[in-house]
């Protein structure tokens, strides 16, 4: 059988995207990761915690990036806010987990997602117009519903 030049690139292309379609299973592979699978967090650091919906965020490093981008703008906005023209100054995240395809708990939504946690010693420097509880519920009230703070003095 004789193929023409068309023809193989065609042939390629669909080999390439059965390929993808044969690694793209991301959804059945979160559904086999639950909540218990996630080490605990520690309870004396502040934690950001994402559930990023994978419908949203098809890798591990688009999630990232969304968890990351989400939290500095809101960062950047509750400064601006309480702080003025102060730079506030958090401690740099000293541990992370994840991103993990998971699903997310019934109390957060129970939709197929990538857990993200962040944790760094709790504490605000920088703006005294304001204490670390005020400044991070500011933050909260500006991330996406699929981040949560959790700080060391409100973990259970």
């Amino acid at each position: 059988m004789v193929y023409t030049q068309p023809a193989g690139i065609l042939l390629l292309i669909l080999i390439t995207l059965q390929g993808c379609a044969m690694t793209s299973g991301t959804t059945s592979y979160a559904l086999q990761n639950t909540a218990t699978d996630i080490p605990a967090a520690d309870p004396v650091l502040d934690h950001y915690i994402a559930w990023v919906p994978l419908e949203q965020a098809q890798t591990a490093s688009v999630a990232r990036a969304m968890t990351h981008i989400s939290l500095g703008n809101a960062r950047d906005q509750a400064a601006e806010a309480l702080c003025g023209d102060t730079r506030v100054i958090k401690q740099p995240a000293t541990y992370s987990v994840g991103p993990v395809p998971t699903t997310a708990p019934a109390s957060a939504g129970g939709y197929p997602a990538w857990y993200y946690r962040i944790s760094q010693p709790p504490g605000l420097q920088g703006c005294t117009r304001t204490n670390s509880q005020h400044f991070n519920q500011a933050v909260q009230d500006r991330l996406p519903a699929w981040i949560n703070i959790q700080t060391a003095a409100n973990q259970p």
